[in-house]
């Protein structure tokens, strides 16, 4: 398909892209109709999703399963900031996804009535403008050691009640960080680019490195077909039906937890530990703080940081503040075990406490996190319960559009 003169609402109603028999229909405001062939990098091979449409006038993408599911994407538009109208940004780790999954689909299978009642309220604020629930790339691992009927049902939950919302991939968010920790330092954090974590950006959860996601370069044909097969991509990845093994991360696994050992064995009194461990952990990812400093700098050089100036470096940061204090933590509790999903909910759980809202998280992690955030002195924001995850969102006033229309007649 040839790239048009202009594209924009002016010329065009709807996009349309069939991904089983591999077409694109354009349908333009005039009733003129053009018929395409999908261009092989963005056909799906065994596709769970029959078709996407995109909505020129509304910015919305519908896109249907081949079960006939219907999830609504919001729209991405690189000119704008991410559209998130007043709406906070809650982010649930995979098993309190489950329990969303479990009351969208069949209610009776929760239990615990307080959890089912905040999770049906969560879903109501979800789908009438109260909230957004968006998604990473650690839900997308998750989700992967599922299957079947189950895979499928916690899959659509997931994409429809996300709506396209994205959390940037960790690593991303990490390297951003660590840049505006280097520019304070030499003085230009005026400089600094400005990176929105939660996004409708297409293939944001991926990162920046991966050939699924956009750059300012791309040209604004592929964004918006980009825009438009990315809700596939996500879904289909969410709802296939065959597991996928879990990587045991054996060697990251064992590293760390020879760390621990190693701290251990010092037996040193506990603040001394904790100094250890941060300049461990420091160690552990000076790479990072070397590259990004000399790049600025434009210098081989690299400055020494005390231990206090690395508390500080540290704790500056949303993400990485939170994300070093778990290390710490880990690094020096010697009863503790290290496991293959440490990695997953250190990560992703703390970008999402570090720029969300609100976190609703499972109980070691989620308790450590809000236990590292009083430590910081931050807003205690992660919570282990959907209830009690609803009452702080209720109490800070997010309310769904019905709500509000209510209030205002």
């Amino acid at each position: 398909m040839d790239e048009p003169t202009a594209i924009s609402a002016d010329m065009f109603k709807y996009w349309h892209v069939d991904y089983q028999n591999g077409s694109v229909r354009v349908v333009y405001q005039d009733g003129q109709v053009l018929d395409s062939e999908l261009e092989a990098r963005y056909r799906p091979i065994n596709s769970q999703v029959e078709g996407s449409t995109f909505d020129w006038e509304k910015w919305w993408i519908y896109t249907t399963t081949t079960r006939h599911d219907l999830i609504l994407t919001e729209g991405f538009n690189p000119a704008s900031p991410p559209p998130l109208n007043g709406r906070p940004a809650v982010y649930l780790d995979q098993n309190r996804w489950r329990t969303v999954a479990d009351v969208l689909h069949e209610p009776a299978r929760v239990k615990d009535l307080s959890e089912r009642r905040a999770a049906q309220e969560l879903i109501d604020l979800a789908n009438d403008g109260g909230i957004v629930l968006p998604l990473s790339t650690g839900h997308l691992i998750e989700t992967a050691g599922l299957h079947g009927d189950r895979r499928y049902e916690i899959g659509i939950a997931m994409a429809r009640l996300a709506s396209g919302w994205q959390i940037r991939n960790p690593l991303d968010l990490w390297k951003h960080e660590v840049d505006r920790s280097m520019r304070r330092r030499l003085g230009s954090i005026e400089s600094a680019p400005v990176l929105h974590p939660i996004v409708t950006e297409p293939g944001a959860l991926f990162g920046s490195d991966s050939s699924l996601s956009i750059t300012d370069e791309t040209p604004d044909l592929d964004k918006l077909m980009t825009m438009l097969t990315m809700p596939s991509v996500i879904l289909d990845a969410l709802v296939d039906p065959e597991r996928i093994p879990k990587n045991p991360i054996t060697k990251w696994v064992t590293h760390h937890a020879a760390i621990t050992a190693q701290i251990h064995a010092e037996h040193l009194p506990k603040e001394q530990r904790r100094r250890l461990a941060r300049r461990r952990y420091w160690n552990e990812n000076i790479g990072y703080y070397t590259a990004a400093y000399r790049r600025l700098a434009n210098s081989t050089d690299f400055p020494m940081f005390s231990d206090a100036e690395l508390a500080r470096l540290f704790a500056n940061s949303p993400m990485v503040g939170l994300m070093s204090e778990l290390f710490i933590r880990r690094f020096i509790d010697h009863m503790g075990k290290w496991k293959r999903n440490d990695l997953v909910d250190i990560f992703h759980l703390s970008s999402a406490a570090g720029y969300a809202q609100y976190v609703c998280a499972e109980a070691h992690t989620g308790t450590q996190l809000r236990d590292a955030q009083r430590t910081l002195g931050r807003p205690e924001t992660v919570f282990t319960t959907l209830d009690e995850l609803l009452t702080a969102v209720r109490s800070d006033g997010a309310r769904a559009d019905s709500e509000r229309a209510r209030t205002e007649r």
